[in-house]
């Protein structure tokens, strides 16, 4: 037979096999690749009808859900901040050198909340020397005075201080006790009345020309104080010049007394003088057992 008839000639033995089962299973191979191709689009389009089920039907409501407790998280914390107090505020420190070499402090200090009063411990530092620790209070909306009287350095010549307030304890409004209206309450009681105000800078006594400031204080109220304490301020303009502390024992309703404050040092060009009344209205230990709020 002639080399160009020969059947198959220039093909292998596997080729002859893969065309011969190409062509008996064609149609199966067909179906096979339709087959996977269905398969795979049936897992894209169910990935993405699964996505669109969860974003819809399953993770929406639940992200929304936590959408809104953020927001209802947010008005919380908002609403907390709104209640918590806000922070006493006060001013520089005011040293006076008085008789023997002692040193008068006195700071302002004023409470800007309205249902929030504070106690707390306070002390100055006096150019590295630290005064006794002290106990105060601030009422709402008050503004008021801290100060430390008479201290006598280590060193001399210290001139400046720093107030230190600690052991600040928060304390809001009981309605129970104050009612629904503060400021009526605490006018009941706030309403000490200081007359009749004098200074006089010629005093003579034993040779030596003194200061002496003079009040008539009355308590008009229907409550007693086993203790009512006094900060007398000297000014010179706006700015203090001198003070000084006093405390009044067993002030009775209708208490009244002439006072008499003697100043010792050089206190040239005063104009005017301040007196601040200091009762924790709101401790109850503070009131005699007769007229207790």
């Amino acid at each position: 037979m002639p080399e160009d008839q020969k059947i198959g000639a220039g093909f292998t033995e596997g080729e002859l096999q893969f065309a011969s089962f190409w062509v008996r299973e064609q149609v199966l191979i067909r179906q096979v690749t339709y087959a996977l191709l269905i398969g795979i689009n049936a897992i894209f389009w169910g990935y993405s009808l699964w996505g669109f089920i969860d974003a819809y039907a399953i993770s929406y409501p639940r992200e929304s859900r936590i959408t809104q407790e953020i927001e209802e998280n947010g008005i919380l914390l908002r609403q907390l901040s709104t209640n918590q107090p806000k922070g006493v505020q006060t001013r520089s420190v005011s040293v006076f050198k008085s008789t023997e070499d002692r040193l008068d402090m006195i700071v302002p200090i004023s409470n800007p909340n309205e249902q929030w009063y504070a106690e707390f411990t306070y002390r100055f530092n006096v150019s590295g020397e630290l005064t006794p620790v002290r106990s105060g209070f601030i009422l709402p909306g008050q503004t008021s005075y801290l100060g430390e009287h008479g201290f006598v350095p280590e060193k001399t010549g210290g001139r400046s201080a720093v107030l230190t307030v600690d052991n600040i304890r928060w304390r809001r409004l009981d309605p129970s006790v104050v009612g629904d209206n503060y400021e009526e309450w605490i006018s009941r009681r706030d309403a000490f009345d200081i007359s009749d105000t004098e200074y006089s800078a010629d005093l003579k006594i034993a040779g030596k020309t003194i200061s002496r400031t003079s009040f008539t204080f009355t308590n008009p109220t229907a409550y007693g104080y086993w203790d009512v304490g006094l900060y007398i301020l000297l000014k010179r303009g706006d700015a203090p010049a001198a003070s000084t502390f006093i405390n009044l024992s067993n002030v009775t309703p209708g208490f009244t007394r002439r006072i008499n404050i003697d100043w010792f040092e050089d206190l040239p060009s005063v104009s005017g003088t301040e007196i601040i009344p200091v009762v924790n209205f709101l401790d109850e230990s503070a009131y005699l057992p007769s007229t207790r709020f």
